[in-house]
């Protein structure tokens, strides 16, 4: 097949995402080109092995005072990309091909090019816009009457851009369950599941000296878990208290770790914390797992999808006291740690290598594109 991709996605796991999507399509013999407006040049770059790239110029247009830069950023967002995505939907339709796989735009999340597109498209849809559906994202109370009623009503903009757009695709793809429920509440959309994966050549088992350390990945915010971390690691005794090692994916460039450092830190670590609470899919879990590193997750969202209760890890209720004894139970039984270790890495290696993920991408991009509609 000759494949359209777009995308324009901070540095993440969602971008990777989007890498991993083009490296396994193109190993499967397809055809595929990458249409962005993102020029950064990272590790992810997925445009740096597709067939053809083509990068589109997008620079908002801001006043630089205090309440004019936002709405100026605002209506750069709601009409200036809207121009430029209606130009890569046509330049798209132009070059025939057999179907689009759209992916998030970090300025709409759902994008704009799915409007214009006469090509056969599939949304592949992270998750709604969680700025306004989730609540720990509501609007701070702190901010003054004038600056809260602005705010509402960009973020209803927003909410409605990201449905119109989301409902204008012809198919749609999410990556759990959990993220299909999601779509159905916020969309009305009933979408097939595509997981993703993990590279299980590059995640593994480095057979390196453990630290007396428990990872955790996340930004510090009430809704990652951190709060109930921090909480956890204090009821532990202190005589075989941890160190917790917090890792925050950086958006500046020069304070980002390469992967290997990342497996690096997974291989030192005892125990990885996935205590986001609403995690659409749970990749850390998968990726520590693969390093033979146990979890103990929220009993939440993607985990439950992702992890095996018992067996890889412990899924738990919130509760600082509850992530306590699980990790003092592995902390305290090295063979069960070992174990549950070993158990995660052939869960991996059985449902979550990206080379049977991308298959089942494969699978569902022929039948789209072959379908009447």
């Amino acid at each position: 097949m000759k494949i359209a991709v777009f995308y324009n996605l901070y540095f993440s796991g969602a971008k990777r995402t989007v890498l991993e999507h083009v490296k396994g399509l193109k190993a499967l013999g397809h055809t595929v080109d990458v249409y962005t407006t993102d020029k950064s040049d990272d590790i992810f770059n997925p445009g740096s092995i597709a067939d053809n790239q083509y990068v589109y110029e997008y620079k908002q247009f801001i006043i630089d005072s205090p309440f004019l830069k936002h709405l100026t950023n605002d209506l750069s967002d709601f009409n200036l990309l809207k121009s430029i995505h209606r130009e890569i939907a046509q330049d798209i339709d132009n070059k025939e091909y057999d179907i689009a796989l759209i992916h998030t735009d970090k300025h709409t999340q759902a994008p704009f090019v799915l409007r214009f597109l006469k090509t056969k498209n599939v949304y592949f849809c992270l998750e709604p816009l969680k700025m306004v559906y989730e609540y720990g994202l509501r609007i701070p109370n702190n901010l003054s009457l004038p600056n809260r009623a602005y705010e509402a009503f960009n973020r209803y903009m927003r909410k409605k851009i990201d449905r119109e757009n989301a409902r204008a695709s012809d198919f749609t793809l999410t990556i759990s369950y959990f993220g299909r429920e999601l779509m159905i509440q916020a969309f009305g959309l009933y979408p097939k599941i595509s997981y993703l994966g993990v590279d299980t050549d590059q995640f593994k088992n480095l057979h390196i000296p453990k630290k007396n350390q428990i990872i955790f990945i996340g930004q510090r915010l009430k809704i990652n878990g951190y709060e109930y971390a921090i909480e956890a690691i204090k009821l532990i005794p202190e005589k075989i208290r941890p160190e917790l090692k917090i890792l925050s994916i950086s958006s500046n460039k020069n304070e980002r770790l390469s992967d290997e450092e990342i497996v690096k830190l997974y291989n030192e670590s005892l125990i990885t914390l996935s205590l986001s609470n609403f995690d659409t899919f749970g990749l850390v879990a998968l990726e520590s797992l693969a390093c033979e590193v146990p979890v103990v997750a929220f009993n939440v969202a993607g985990y439950r999808e992702t992890m095996i209760d018992g067996k890889t890890g412990y899924l738990v209720d919130f509760s600082a006291e509850e992530i306590a004894d699980k990790i003092i139970m592995l902390l305290q039984n090295p063979e069960l740690r070992n174990k549950m270790g070993k158990t995660g890495r052939d869960w991996v290696e059985k449902e979550w290598m990206w080379t049977k993920q991308i298959k089942k991408l494969e699978r569902v991009l022929i039948e789209y594109a072959a379908s009447i509609k």
